[in-house]
């Protein structure tokens, strides 16, 4: 993840031809002195950063899913979605925004889990999958769903790519997560 911001009196990256403190850096400081809950609405036109799943996140029946996206700030917006495969889909979720990629990376390591990367449309596929399959057996999601869903983009259809349950049956196992 790239955290580098350009030098001030140097031409703009974009290209304009301007300084960039008189460029891009004013929409920067934008960002970083808007409400987190109004990035988060906007989360979807930030390019994503990274994407990663608990290793092993299917034989365990629970996936710890990271959907980073960077911010034109140069710090980071991430959703973060504990999903439940054998049943009660999306069990926990939350976000947070302005995060450094120091930041980011201590969130990944206190987990106390190896991550792999997942690619974008499978993170999706997992989480909205998950919460299809839950509903059907007569669970919601986790309340700060409802806050935390824009990071993925649940509006926008998503190809099924997983298995869900035992043999297509909800099993709840006490105590898992």
């Amino acid at each position: 993840m790239n955290n580098v911001k350009p030098d001030p009196y140097k031409p703009c990256p974009c290209g304009s031809g301007r300084k960039y403190k008189f460029c891009c850096r004013a929409l920067e400081q934008v960002v970083s002195d808007e409400h987190p809950l109004v990035l988060l609405k906007k989360s979807a036109q930030y390019p994503l950063a990274r994407c990663v799943v608990n290793d092993g996140w299917q034989e365990q029946g629970m996936a710890n899913v990271f959907v980073v996206r960077q911010l034109t700030n140069g710090k980071f917006l991430c959703g973060v979605y504990l999903v439940d495969v054998l049943c009660l889909g999306v069990k926990d979720a939350f976000f947070n925004a302005n995060l450094s990629a120091t930041a980011i990376d201590t969130m990944l390591n206190a987990t106390g889990m190896p991550v792999v990367a997942i690619d974008y449309e499978d993170a999706r596929s997992l989480i909205l999958g998950s919460i299809e399959f839950a509903s059907r057996h007569g669970y919601k999601p986790h309340r700060d769903w409802e806050t935390a869903m824009p990071v993925v983009e649940p509006d926008k259809p998503f190809n099924p790519k997983f298995e869900f349950g035992h043999q297509g049956q909800a099993i709840h196992i006490s105590g898992l997560g």
